[in-house]
């Protein structure tokens, strides 16, 4: 069947029609394929997140490698963080917060917002986003993801820590939310400067790790407030993901404005559709560890055939994509495969016997 198709649409057109209700080639596949991207070079992590070049080169070969929809460049997780204050440690795999600035209230008196032309590795990321689209013209969206106001705050504080504040001490935790809120939207307005979308992934949000009633509190006025502000930068309201489980706060994370909604394999696509899908898009959600990472082609196609199965009559629109970050050393015959289940069971028109 695969032989048999053709496509006859660029990834942008592709993803912007499955968004709006319009018909389109194929369901679009989104992968963040993140410090993957390294691999794909064949350089160190390190050296891919130190260099702008290195970043545009390796999303841009990654994408005409595997065919996915949707280019991606930092900052991820580490980057805002990293700007106020966190140090970062680079083994050759996911960065990840090695130490955390605010031991004490008193630290926040030495929180700025930063300046995205400036300050730590802010810039590099920028200068990345506009050597992609040189690079890729008009032929895919390029966005770049950015954590949380939820997510940022807690690795100002640490994670564990931050944790135990939002019942000893919320005041504090309000203080870190606003400053981090505050990096986010300064960070996404220079992004749409250069003409690019913004996402955002919101982790340490999860309901595994918080109530529905402290995401509530904590994390939806924010995430809000940034989701409003993307909008009006950009022109286009940010993808959100929460990693785990989110089933008790799919309809706050839809109240977000968010533009689409990525969903953790932890999650059944098919009772979020019910829930929510006549409000948003959804995204999601091939399991990315045993399938994508461990698996093989063919169990890659076969749970990609279950997500499609799920979700490709989503009223408001369906992406094919993983239930969380793609792993680094995904074996590209898989991500290959990915792709293939999409032109393979997913081209227009829909037919869900094809799924069956």
């Amino acid at each position: 069947m695969a032989g048999e198709f053709r496509e006859t649409m660029t990834s942008g057109e592709r993803f912007a029609a499955a968004v709006t209700g319009k018909p389109y080639d194929r369901i679009p596949v989104n992968l963040l394929i993140s410090d993957h991207a390294a691999r794909v070079l064949g350089v160190t992590v390190a050296e891919y997140q130190h260099s702008a070049k290195l970043m545009a080169r390796g999303q841009a070969t990654a994408w005409r490698r595997y065919g996915h929809d949707l280019v991606n460049v930092g900052p991820g997780l580490t980057g805002i963080p990293e700007a106020l204050g966190c140090r970062i440690g680079f083994p050759d795999s996911s960065p990840f917060v090695a130490e955390s600035p605010v031991k004490t209230e008193k630290d926040l008196d030495r929180l700025r917002v930063p300046d995205p032309h400036r300050d730590a590795r802010l810039p590099l990321f920028l200068e990345a986003a506009v050597l992609l689209r040189e690079e890729i013209g008009n032929e895919a969206p390029v966005s770049m993801t950015t954590s949380g106001p939820f997510t940022t705050a807690a690795h100002l504080r640490g994670t564990e820590q931050f944790l135990r504040d939002l019942r000893k001490n919320p005041e504090l935790v309000y203080q870190l939310l606003r400053i981090a809120t505050d990096s986010i939207i300064a960070f996404a307005r220079a992004a749409a400067d250069v003409g690019v979308r913004v996402s955002i992934a919101d982790p340490t949000a999860s309901g595994t790790l918080i109530s529905a009633g402290q995401f509530r509190e904590f994390a939806l006025p924010y995430l809000t407030e940034v989701a409003a502000a993307v909008k009006e930068a950009t022109g286009g309201a940010p993808a959100l993901h929460i990693c785990g489980n989110t089933r008790k706060i799919w309809r706050e994370m839809a109240d977000t404005g968010a533009g689409l909604l990525s969903l953790d394999d932890a999650v059944d696509l098919a009772e979020a559709k019910a829930q929510v899908g006549d409000i948003v898009p959804l995204l999601g959600n091939v399991r990315p560890t045993d399938v994508m990472y461990l698996g093989k082609p063919e169990d890659v196609r076969a749970n990609a055939l279950e997500c499609l199965a799920k979700g490709w009559d989503t009223p408001k629109g369906y992406v094919l994509g993983l239930g969380c970050g793609l792993p680094i050393d995904t074996p590209p015959e898989n991500i290959l495969a990915l792709v293939d289940a999409a032109r393979t069971y997913g081209r227009w028109p829909l037919d869900a016997a094809r799924f069956a």
